[in-house]
């Protein structure tokens, strides 16, 4: 396991598909401004998988909402693919925590996933193959006729996963998307997520407080903390693209980069 302090422009030198300098968000004006989220960098290169972990209530949703465009921060820059940000960006899919509230329950599965790829101007026949395709990637192939609110909640999640990945964009955000469901669902899920990533090359970035899941995920783990909210640490993970829940969760080195991230949580 190594460690890395937040690299700079001079020191970058993979190709970034993402770039985020100096990222501020607050509520309010004045006396009553909260700010949530100060003076943030973030490097995210092609094909990369980010956890960015953080305790509940700093600002990770808000962090994730800003990065997709969702909401506009107060000051900074986030440039996808060169371009800066100024809402939604075509570039971008995310799959939010809360899957119940994300699917249409009178939509099938099937109709869930090929919705957002009318705005593509994609004809039914092919949307609907897509959907399809995406379906059976995540492991609902033959599912497509099922409504959400036939299905347990770690599938309605892989109705939402593929949902992204049909839309094919370049870099997937993701809200805690496993922590509503149950340790073995969620494992499943984990190395489900993994696999797709592997598979298909897709840049992922997912927010987290489980610091077991952000390291067994990822290839750089952001950690964010403090009030208001910035990067204070980032870690390199090395255990290779075949990983195991029990074997790399008892690696020394998983163990003592838990360690870190906990003393620097500790500190917040």
């Amino acid at each position: 396991m190594t460690t890395q302090t937040p690299t700079t422009e001079a020191t970058q030198t993979a190709p970034l598909l993402m770039k985020v300098r100096g990222m501020s968000m607050s509520y309010g004006e004045g006396a009553q401004e909260n700010k949530i989220i100060e003076n943030l960098d973030l490097d995210v290169e092609f094909g990369q998988f980010i956890s960015i972990v953080g305790p509940s209530g700093v600002g990770k949703t808000t962090l994730l909402r800003c990065l997709s465009g969702l909401l506009r921060p107060k000051a900074g820059t986030i440039e996808v693919s060169g371009t800066q940000i100024s809402g939604p960006h075509p570039d971008l899919a995310v799959v939010f925590q809360d899957y119940s509230r994300s699917l249409m329950p009178w939509m099938t599965t099937r109709e869930n996933v090929a919705f957002p790829l009318q705005g593509k101007g994609m004809g039914k026949t092919e949307r609907n193959n897509l959907a399809d395709e995406n379906l059976a990637a995540v492991g609902l192939a033959g599912q497509g006729d099922k409504f959400p609110w036939e299905m347990s909640g770690g599938m309605q999640q892989r109705v939402a996963i593929a949902r992204a990945l049909a839309y094919n964009a370049k870099v997937l955000l993701m809200d805690e998307p496993f922590a509503s469901v149950d340790a073995q669902t969620r494992f499943d899920l984990e190395d489900l997520v993994l696999d797709l990533q592997h598979k298909l090359g897709v840049t992922i970035l997912l927010v987290t407080h489980d610091i077991d899941e952000a390291l067994y995920l990822a290839d750089k783990v952001v950690v964010i903390a403090e009030k208001p909210a910035t990067v204070v640490d980032e870690i390199i993970t090395d255990f290779g693209d075949t990983r195991d829940q029990l074997a790399t969760k008892a690696d020394p080195r998983f163990a003592e980069a838990r360690a870190r991230i906990l003393v620097r949580l500790r500190k917040d």
